[in-house]
């Protein structure tokens, strides 16, 4: 098993883990003091959903026009800010950067470097992004900087990696993933198309009509804002495909494949990141099942 494959099925674990647990709303005010305190810090920041494998390269406004994208050749111009013994230190090798400065990852300061950007001490940084996410809203910097998703999925630094806990998911990690997604930050996840000779092993699950009807909120939520309600196609909708007969013609490698990949050519989003592999079976279970005329319409 290659690194990049272990890395996105560890992502995916740990979005399965965390779609076990109840989403609250999100609240910013939780994370007063996060900063601050080493022996809560990294059991919150493990259970932000969907970046836990997500490094940004953050950019003061004062450089935008020196770096407007993670890949401006000005990047390599400016002073780069690291954590010593992390992935960020691979992700800046990858990014070819050589202007580098590195800080150790003291929990008791755990975002240094984002300090001494924000102070003017440093010109940019790469950090995990729950990290970034946290300092955005403690060091309030949500509108003195830019966050872009770089490199590929990549593990959390080890000293703040940490296994989710069960049960509801801490209202400040849900506020980290809203800040970042608020700011336009991808999961690295989305950054890496699927190979497909890596899901040919894949089996279909054992046809269930119950995991069929638990498919039919999850097709509902993830993709009938494109596909239409309950599977029913909308002629003046996003796309205008009857899934009741196109779908069962994939097979089981190629449906996954497509949800996670997406299809460019026509204009589908992949998805890969924001749905686990458990609720991509679901949703193949409703849709077969719809196809069948197992489940009706407004069974969901």
């Amino acid at each position: 098993m290659t690194a990049d494959l272990r890395l996105v099925i560890l992502a995916f674990a740990a979005a399965i883990a965390q779609g076990a647990q109840t989403q609250p709303a999100s609240d910013p005010a939780t994370c007063k003091g996060l900063l601050s305190q080493p022996a809560r810090i990294a059991g919150v920041l493990s259970q932000v959903p969907r970046y836990g494998s997500t490094y940004v390269l953050v950019v003061p406004q004062r450089l935008a026009d020196t770096v407007p994208k993670a890949d401006a050749p000005g990047l390599k111009t400016i002073e780069v800010g690291i954590q010593r013994g992390t992935p960020g230190v691979d992700v800046a090798g990858a990014m070819g950067l050589t202007k580098i400065k590195e800080y150790a990852l003291d929990l008791a300061a755990p975002a240094q470097l984002l300090q001494d950007v924000k102070d003017q001490k440093l010109d940019a940084a790469i950090v995990w992004a729950p990290l970034a996410g946290l300092a955005l809203i403690e060091l309030g910097l949500d509108d003195q900087v830019a966050a872009f998703a770089v490199d590929r999925p990549r593990e959390a630094p080890a000293a703040l990696r940490a296994l989710p806990a069960p049960g509801t998911i801490d209202p400040c990690a849900a506020a980290i993933a809203d800040d970042l997604d608020s700011n336009g930050v991808l999961p690295a996840e989305l950054l890496v198309p699927v190979n497909i000779r890596t899901l040919l092993s894949r089996r279909a699950p054992a046809f269930s009509l119950a995991a069929a009807r638990e498919g039919g909120p999850v097709f509902n939520q993830v993709c009938s804002k494109c596909h239409g309600p309950d599977a029913v196609a909308d002629p003046h909708g996003l796309a205008p495909v009857d899934l009741r007969i196109s779908a069962p013609r994939f097979t089981y490698p190629g449906f996954v494949y497509i949800i996670l990949n997406g299809r460019p050519e026509k204009s589908m989003p992949p998805l890969r990141g924001t749905v686990t592999e458990d609720q991509i079976a679901l949703i193949y279970q409703y849709l077969k099942a719809r196809s069948q005329k197992l489940l009706p319409g407004g069974s969901s």
